[in-house]
């Protein structure tokens, strides 16, 4: 009893964390070229790194919104951005940064599924052993 609240405080906490990161990814996306501090990677990695962590996040907290719906929802506001960034002054659109973004959204959409699955799987052992 006490793991499934558990479980649904962390759903909760993923599913409110990955709804922040949106606003940030539309932020981070659509400021002047002037007003960016960068990491220092190249930034396909902070792409695929800022993408990845948001499906992560939305992938444990939405885990019953099949993954193809999350992974559409965060290809099309990649596109979006990337496409809106011609309108930002000194920001130019590459297709290489929408293919890192998306490539990201379905690398971190899979790791929060492998991660359901090795939850599940530990919860029903946990279970069989009687703690």
């Amino acid at each position: 009893m006490i793991a499934s609240f558990a479980r649904a405080d962390l759903r909760r906490i993923a599913r409110g964390a990955g709804l922040a990161c949106l606003p940030v990814l539309v932020w981070l996306s659509w400021i002047p070229k002037a007003w960016e501090t960068r990491t220092g990677a190249a930034g396909q990695s902070e792409h695929l790194v800022a993408y990845a962590g948001t499906a992560v996040l939305l992938g444990l907290g939405y885990s019953r919104v099949p993954a193809w719906r999350l992974g559409l929802s965060l290809i099309l506001l990649a596109a979006v951005l990337e496409f809106g960034q011609l309108q930002v002054p000194g920001r130019t659109a590459q297709v290489v940064d929408f293919a890192a973004s998306a490539g990201g959204a379905l690398i971190g959409l899979g790791a929060a599924r492998a991660l359901g699955l090795a939850a599940r799987a530990l919860a029903g052992r946990r279970i069989a052993a009687g703690a």
